[in-house]
């Protein structure tokens, strides 16, 4: 019965599904405060793929290892770099610490996920915004490389969450 009280909610509109995860992801962040729980995302496995690791990194390696994957496909040094959907910070806080972009910008939905991320993480390189996927707060050409890891599921508009990714990217 659940599923279906869920499934509904989802599927009545855009606008229904995007407060819907808005909301999910608020609780989440008000329930599970602890700074250790630094990721939401299933993570990635591959043979002979083994990025290194501090030992305090160890234990969420697998999540570490999707966000290296995809980063790592092109060069973010000395970029302008923006996660949508950030979440709890986990990923664009290895970003900034370990591809050592010029400045990392994390945006969510969810203002107590950003409030989490802005007293979890104290990195220079880094801060964490309220944002809209589906209209971006940000100027046009903006950003240098956007990264999006497992959070387009909450967007009402694929096709918007694309426009603006387009619109704030550099040529």
């Amino acid at each position: 019965m659940i599923h279906r009280i869920f499934y509904f909610l989802i599927t009545i509109s855009p606008k229904t599904k995007r407060w819907f995860w808005n909301k999910w992801y608020t609780i989440f962040a008000l329930k599970a405060p602890n700074p250790e729980f630094r990721f939401m995302n299933y993570g990635y496995d591959k043979d002979g793929f083994h990025p290194e690791l501090t030992s305090s990194d160890e234990k969420e390696r697998f999540p570490i290892q999707l966000y290296h994957h995809i980063a790592t496909l092109v060069n973010l040094k000395g970029k302008s770099v923006l996660e949508v959907g950030s979440g709890r910070g986990g990923g664009a806080a290895y970003i900034a610490q370990n591809l050592h972009p010029a400045h990392m910008t994390g945006i969510d939905i969810s203002k107590t996920a950003v409030e989490l991320c802005n007293s979890i993480y104290n990195i220079d390189n880094i801060n964490f915004a309220v944002g809209d996927s589906e209209n971006m707060p940000f100027d046009n050409e903006q950003f240098d490389a956007v990264i999006n890891v497992e959070s387009s599921h909450c967007y009402g508009s694929m096709q918007s969450f694309l426009g603006e990714t387009f619109r704030i990217l550099k040529p």
